[in-house]
C-alpha cells in the first residue's frame, strides 16, 4: 500500500534557499555569513557541524563539505527566526535557559558543569553557549508562534482526508489516544506593569461572570479576538508548555489564572474537554496530528521563504 505523505520535521528548514549558501566556504576570515544585522561567526559553524556529527549514527561518514553547507543553512534560517522573535518582542528568560541547559545535560548524561566544560573545549565559554541556547529557544518559539494559529485542523478536514486516504487506498496514520481541549483565551501581549494589572483585572472579571467572548473582542491582542478569543479544539503538545499545563489544571466552564509564555499574559477558559477512547476517536486524532504537522511545516516554509526574500543575507 502507499503509505499517507506526512509533514516533515521543524529543522527540515532547506527549502529552495539553498542557493543563500555558497558552494565553499572559504578562510577569509571569523565571519562566514552576514545575516541583516547578525553575523555567523567560523566558531558558531564549526559547533553547529559538531551538533549534527553527534545526532548521526556512530561509524556514518559524511561528507564535511555538505556538513558544513547544512550547518549554515540551518545557522542562517535560525538567525532570520531569532531576528522577527525578537522584532515580534519574543524573548527568553534566564531561568529558560537555565532549564534548557539541564535537560540538555540530562539528555546527553553530563552534568551541567561537564557540558559548559565541553562547550570550552570546542572553543566556546559559558556566556557564548548560554546564548547559543537562548538562540536555540527563541527560534523555537517563533516557530511556534507562527505555527500555531495556522495549524489548527478542522473536524470536516479530519473526515475529508480519512474519506480520501480511503478511497485512494492509502495507509491511515497511527492512531493516538489523546485528549483535546476547546479552549478560548485572552492574550495581552506587553510585559510591562500596566499590562499585568489589565490581565488581573480581566481574569477577576472573567470569574465574576463577565461574558468571556465581550472582554476577548474587546481587549484581547491575538488573532481569535473576533471569535470572541475561541482557539477551537487543542490537542495535547500543540500548545507552549506553560499554555498547556495551565489547560490541563481547569475543569470545564473554569477560567485560569494570569499565564505569562513567550507571546505574553493569557487569561484562558476552558469550555469542553474530549478523549480519544474508542478505535475511531483515536484514528481521527491521528489523522488531525498529521495534518496538523503539515499544516505547520508549509507554514513555517513559506515564513522562512519570505524571510529569505527579504533580508541582506551574504555568505563568504
Amino acid at each position: 500500500m502507499k503509505r499517507l505523505t506526512q509533514g516533515v520535521g521543524i529543522i527540515a528548514l532547506a527549502l529552495a534557499v539553498q542557493s543563500a549558501v555558497a558552494a565553499d566556504i572559504k578562510p577569509v576570515d571569523s565571519i562566514v555569513a552576514v545575516v541583516d544585522n547578525a553575523v555567523i561567526t567560523r566558531q558558531d559553524l564549526s559547533n553547529a557541524v559538531s551538533q549534527i556529527q553527534r545526532q548521526q549514527p556512530k561509524g556514518s561518514k559524511a561528507d564535511q563539505a555538505a556538513l558544513q553547507q547544512q550547518a549554515l543553512l540551518q545557522l542562517v534560517n535560525q538567525s532570520l527566526l531569532v531576528q522577527a522573535a525578537q522584532r515580534s518582542g519574543l524573548s527568553v528568560s534566564e531561568a529558560e535557559i537555565d532549564a534548557e541547559v539541564a535537560r540538555m545535560a540530562q539528555a546527553q548524561k553530563l552534568s551541567v558543569a561537564q557540558l559548559y566544560q565541553r562547550a570550552a573545549k570546542e572553543g566556546g565559554n559559558r556566556a557564548t553557549f548560554r546564548r547559543t541556547v537562548g538562540n536555540n529557544l527563541l527560534a523555537q518559539n517563533m516557530q511556534k508562534s507562527i505555527t500555531m494559529e495556522q495549524s489548527k485542523v478542522s473536524d470536516a478536514e479530519v473526515d475529508a482526508a480519512i474519506a480520501r486516504a480511503q478511497q485512494q487506498g492509502l495507509m491511515l496514520p497511527e492512531g493516538i489516544v489523546t485528549h483535546q481541549y476547546h479552549v478560548q483565551h485572552i492574550l495581552i501581549k506587553d510585559d510591562t506593569e500596566a499590562s499585568r494589572k489589565l490581565i488581573n483585572q480581566l481574569q477577576a472579571q472573567a470569574r465574576s461572570g463577565a461574558e468571556f467572548e465581550k472582554l476577548a473582542r474587546r481587549y484581547s491582542q491575538d488573532g481569535s479576538a473576533a471569535q470572541g478569543g475561541d482557539l477551537g479544539w487543542i490537542a495535547e503538545g500543540q500548545t507552549v508548555a506553560p499554555f498547556e499545563a495551565a489547560v490541563k489544571a481547569l475543569q470545564p466552564g473554569q477560567v485560569s489564572q494570569p499565564v505569562r509564555s513567550q507571546f505574553g499574559w493569557h487569561i484562558i477558559r476552558l469550555v469542553e474537554i474530549k478523549s480519544a477512547d474508542t478505535p475511531q476517536e483515536r484514528l481521527r486524532n491521528g489523522m488531525r496530528a498529521a495534518l496538523s504537522e503539515e499544516k505547520s511545516a508549509q507554514a513555517l516554509q513559506n515564513t522562512l521563504r519570505q524571510l529569505h526574500e527579504q533580508a541582506f543575507i551574504q555568505v563568504r
